[in-house]
């Protein structure tokens, strides 16, 4: 079963300001879609005077300024617990009563390899930050659903890119800089690709 289609679930149905409460942060889950302001205690000695960290139900994640990081559920279970992708997955699915997914057979490693190692040597070029980012979206969504590289190669990707389309939607670093940045993402995939080929 895909680790995938796991984590899509768990952002699709889990609202994130569940798990942050469920973790004793200041958060209130009836307030529907409105951003709220709370105090982050995974950066310095975990005593955060001013909060620090602000929730967006609308992409079901959090960002703290401090800790400079963009969390999701998974994220979040992982850092508070201290446990893997894997485990962090049954332990919310467990906790929010989530049913086992209906199994769907999946490609060999072998083919996911062949065909991502068919795609140019560079990103496409784009006229926008969104063009770009679709790109490698499309090739991480193909790489985890493939199996073509270990999970926790990918994840970081799957995380840098959070943060980096939270940045440019924020106006925090202009959107060259983010088109650049997935180039770099890309290339880096591919360079992990013809590793996982030898």
């Amino acid at each position: 079963m895909s680790y995938r289609r796991r984590l899509e679930r768990i952002k699709q149905d889990i609202p994130i300001v569940e798990v942050l409460r469920d973790y004793g942060y200041a958060v209130r889950v009836d307030s529907g879609q409105r951003e709220q302001q709370f105090s982050c205690n995974l950066h310095g000695d975990g005593k955060d005077g001013k909060p620090s960290a602000r929730v967006y139900p609308g992409s079901n994640s959090w960002y703290c300024f401090a800790c400079d990081r963009t969390r999701d559920a998974v994220a979040t279970v992982r850092e508070r617990e201290g446990i893997g992708f894997k485990e962090a997955l049954q332990l919310l699915e467990h906790k929010f009563n989530l049913p086992p997914l209906p199994w769907e057979d999946e490609e060999p490693r072998q083919e996911g390899i062949s065909l991502a190692l068919q795609l140019d040597q560079s990103i496409s070029p784009t006229k926008t930050f969104e063009d770009a980012r679709r790109e490698v979206v499309s090739l991480l969504d193909m790489l985890t659903i493939d199996r073509t590289l270990p999970l926790d190669d990918i994840l970081p990707f799957w995380e840098g890119l959070d943060q980096l389309t939270h940045k440019v939607e924020h106006e925090e670093i202009p959107e060259t800089k983010g088109i650049a940045a997935c180039t770099q993402f890309w290339n880096r995939l591919l360079t992990l690709l013809h590793g996982e080929e030898q």
